[in-house]
């Protein structure tokens, strides 16, 4: 089975996940090809998709939302994961919000995506620009920001246990 794992990240944390989940899924002897939306030419010859996105001030990047609208006919046919990733889910509550407020449920039910789900980035404000910072100070109550935000919040077993769910729904069998 041939999968693309196709992201769009701003800072690299959604691109490193993607990669992890793509060396998950070869272990269920999957062919997988792990790239940025921005590079992908051609959806054709896929199995099956994994697309994952950052959120940045509450919306999916504009690379994926490019690469959906360029590829919406192929990807529709074939069975589709997507993911986001969020630093608002460190808040209380905040998987439960990224989940309600960060899913557009008209493009997923429109691609036909079998199964969501929302991990924790990492982030570094000294690769962030001021402007997003600014917007991440709104979001904020400023308590403690600098270590709170200085951090990585990536749960792999999470990432993991979703890339072997979405293997257990391809009906993959471990090859190791």
């Amino acid at each position: 089975m041939k999968i693309l794992v196709a992201y769009a990240s701003a800072h690299g944390t959604t691109g490193e996940i993607s990669t992890f989940m793509a060396k998950a899924l070869e272990t269920f002897g999957a062919e997988v090809t792990c790239a940025a939306v921005e590079s992908i030419e051609s959806v054709a010859g896929y199995d099956a998709f994994v697309l994952g996105s950052a959120i940045h001030e509450g919306v999916w990047l504009q690379s994926m939302l490019l690469f959906l609208d360029k590829f919406e006919a192929e990807l529709v046919q074939k069975p589709v994961y997507f993911f986001v990733t969020c630093i608002r889910i460190v808040e209380a509550d905040g998987y439960d919000h990224v989940m309600k407020n960060y899913m557009h449920t008209p493009t997923l039910e429109k691609l036909k995506v079998r199964k969501v789900n929302a991990f924790g980035g990492a982030t570094q404000l000294s690769n962030i620009n001021w402007d997003e910072r600014w917007a991440l100070g709104l979001r904020y109550d400023g308590t403690n920001l600098q270590s709170r935000l200085n951090a990585d919040y990536r749960d792999w077993y999470t990432i993991g246990a979703w890339a072997n769910s979405i293997a257990k729904d391809l009906d993959l069998k471990p090859t190791f």
